[in-house]
């Protein structure tokens, strides 16, 4: 039986890497597909998410900023993230942090990236052009919204881990791909988990391919290495995995089994329904996932034949994104217990099913529309115009895109921009009011916020009693977290008719939460309803905001 990896293809590319120009050309690579990937992620900062996992970073490594926080102090779901960025978020602003993580990240994507498509893609102008193409196909192919592409967060990390396990597997080296995906785990577990299982699900797929055959033989190699070095791999595999599932697993310690369904109900219900229900997600979502799915599987049918080498590349790296669709099917099964079976379905959807396929379906598009469009005879099958035509045009209406997309970067001169995080505000207003509080009050102070601010604890270093987008990981902190939302801004008890302030809700709602939460200070909008008879201290005001001592 042929083995799933191929010598004669890893030798060949090994040995253009090894020599001067093969690193020069490689560099050039990784830099051209860094600046595509900028282009598209570089928004002000704090970005979406940044606001969560880089206080809690900066609290991971120094306790005493921040202490007593509800949010900062639940329990971690992302420590090994924590441990790596946590002393840079601690010696640096965090704004500086955001930045240094941010470059990183898009470093380690542009590593990955490359390292995936170099089976797959020979030349530098295919790899770049596949950049481009997986770029704007994250923006609008996806089903649950998920993004790879942005701010500096632990999953980023993980995708250019996963990225490089796709490589790996184009290669044929299973054991290598299972310590890639290890140590995405590690970072994410659950980006790395379904990475994991996608990638049995894919060499048991080639398994029973080469039996359907009609060879019974060994089954398909995990790699060419010698067994004992498979196994020290995949072990150390393992324990990388180990390291994110053992503490994600202990976030329903403590929790019983009653607490468990309300926290699994609070998660894909109410806080993250837009990325694990599909019922809600977003009008067109579905229907432009299901599209690019099938123009994948219609290009990839219409790439340029290939050697045998790049040829298994394409089928490994083909099983691995089908194995991923199969996960979202589940995920679709799962959803419609809904009406049946409501517990048990959110307990399990919780895990986002749909995650994997909405970065592995643009990838695999990305890279077959590169191959067609780099090759004459595919264009000529595909476009009456010539190629070179086609292939400008599709480079100049990927380079407005890009142009288009980085006209929110933070540069000299430009004004109006808006960090994503403060899309819910009035954000200069909320800047200027949130470095008050940092020079103004005590660093024990603890706020009551407007139920849309995000970057409260971010920009004013102090204590916030309950904000959306900090939702704790845990069962225990996140059913807390719902009911101090609910306190503070809920006229009824549910998520459906809320207040975007405490003070809309009347003195005695304000003073009962902030005795209850030990809130010392509030933020409240001047054009809240009653706020000039609040009987406290207004300390300072400007046009979108006003602080009020609660004690």
């Amino acid at each position: 039986m042929a083995r799933e990896s191929d010598s004669t293809n890893a030798a060949g590319t090994h040995a253009s890497e090894a020599s001067w120009g093969g690193w020069a050309r490689a560099g050039i690579e990784v830099l051209a597909i860094l600046a595509v990937f900028a282009a598209a992620g570089a928004w002000p900062v704090p970005d979406v998410n940044e606001t969560a996992y880089l206080t809690k970073a900066r609290h991971f490594t120094d306790p005493a900023w921040c202490q007593g926080d509800f949010f900062l102090e639940s329990p971690d779901a992302h420590g090994v993230f924590y441990l790596l960025m946590g002393p840079i978020a601690a010696v640096v602003s965090l704004e500086q942090a955001a930045w240094i993580g941010r470059w990183l990240g898009w470093l380690a994507l542009a590593c990955g990236f490359r390292w995936a498509t170099l089976p797959l893609l020979a030349g530098t102008l295919p790899k770049i052009l596949a950049a481009a193409l997986f770029s704007l196909a994250l923006r609008h192919t996806t089903a649950a919204g998920e993004w790879v592409i942005g701010g500096c967060e632990s999953k980023v990390f993980a995708w250019a881990l996963v990225l490089a396990a796709v490589g790996e597997i184009g290669r044929g080296r299973l054991d290598w791909a299972w310590l890639a995906l290890g140590a995405a785990t590690a970072l994410h577990p659950i980006v790395g988990g379904w990475g994991l299982v996608a990638l049995i699900m894919s060499w048991c797929g080639g398994f029973l391919t080469h039996r359907s055959n009609g060879d019974f033989g060994s089954p398909p190699a995990v790699s060419k290495n010698a067994p004992l070095a498979s196994v020290v791999l995949v072990s150390a595999g393992l324990l990388l995995a180990a390291a994110g599932v053992v503490p994600a697993l202990g976030l329903s310690a403590g929790a019983d089994a009653a607490m468990r369904a309300a926290a699994a109900k609070i998660h894909v219900v109410e806080r993250l329904s837009h990325h694990l229900l599909i019922r809600t997600f977003a009008d067109g979502m579905v229907a432009r996932h299901l599209l690019a799915i099938l123009l994948w599987w219609l290009v990839r049918g219409r790439r340029p034949a290939a050697s045998p080498p790049e040829q298994a590349a394409r089928t490994r790296v083909d099983r691995f994104i089908l194995a991923s669709l199969v996960i979202s099917l589940a995920g679709v099964a799962i959803s419609l217990l809904e009406p049946f079976a409501a517990n048990a379905a959110y307990s399990l959807l919780r895990f986002y099913w749909f995650r994997l396929a909405d970065v592995l379906v643009p990838f695999g598009l990305a890279t077959a529309a590169a191959a067609v469009l780099m090759n004459d005879s595919a264009i000529g099958v595909l476009l009456p115009a010539r190629p070179a035509v086609t292939r400008a045009a599709v480079a100049v209406l990927l380079c407005l895109d890009l142009a288009h997309e980085s006209r929110h970067w933070p540069l000299p001169g430009r004004t109006g921009l808006m960090a994503r995080s403060d899309t819910k505000v009035d954000a200069a207003a909320w800047r200027n009011i949130c470095e008050w509080v940092a020079h103004n009050t005590p660093a024990d102070a603890c706020f009551l916020t407007p139920r849309g601010a995000a970057s409260f604890t971010w920009w004013t270093g102090r204590r916030e009693v309950v904000g959306w987008k900090s939702s704790p990981q845990d069962a225990r902190s996140l059913v807390e977290w719902r009911k101090r939302f609910v306190d503070c801004f809920s006229r009824d008890g549910s998520f459906a008719n809320m207040e975007r302030s405490t003070a809309a809700l009347g003195p005695d709602r304000l003073r009962r939460a902030a005795e209850k939460y030990d809130a010392t200070h509030a933020i409240i909008p001047p054009d809240v309803p009653g706020v000039d008879t609040l009987p406290f201290e207004r300390l300072h005001a400007n046009r979108g905001y006003a602080v009020y001592r609660l004690k």
